[in-house]
């Protein structure tokens, strides 16, 4: 596939096609029999239907793959959740993105007790010098939490502006 030319002679960092096929890759992982979602739970979740979303899941020079309009890729990835974005982001543009805290402030104390307690779970795991591979899966998901608390505090603030 190629983009449109652009007078100016420069060219947008991230190509249609490596967003395509990072989104197709993200589809199989979380799409499909034996996954997470199935094809009618996407459809009626995101409003994309089934059957493109089989399409999406190809290669863009297989036959069968069709162009997922933008609307469409960030419907999928809205009703997925931040997992399945953080499978496309980081490769193509090195970001990654987490859900937005709703509006209700945590208890104060159970807040603190939750933040102690990760930071208990680093210092134990480095313990040793080192992160082994056990840790590492264990410390991924301490840093999700660390990064759902840390946009509860950034939601805080802005109600004081």
């Amino acid at each position: 596939m190629t983009g449109t030319s652009n007078s100016a002679g420069i060219s947008p960092n991230v190509s249609r096609t490596a967003i395509y096929r990072a989104f197709g890759a993200a589809l199989r992982l979380y799409v499909g029999v034996g996954k997470r979602h199935r094809y009618k739970e996407i459809e009626r979740g995101a409003g994309v239907s089934a059957r493109m979303i089989e399409a999406y899941r190809h290669e863009p020079e297989h036959h069968e793959w069709r162009e997922p309009k933008i609307e469409e890729i960030l419907s999928v990835a809205g009703f997925i959740g931040p997992d399945f974005l953080n499978e496309i982001l980081p490769e193509l543009i090195g970001q990654g993105v987490f859900w937005v805290p709703d509006e209700s402030e945590p208890p104060p104390g159970q807040f603190a007790a939750d933040a102690s307690e990760d930071t208990t779970e680093i210092v134990r795991r480095a313990a040793d010098g080192m992160f082994c591979a056990d840790d590492r899966k264990h410390l991924a998901a301490v840093g999700r939490r660390q990064i759902e608390r840390g946009q509860v505090l950034v939601a805080m603030g802005r109600k004081v502006a």
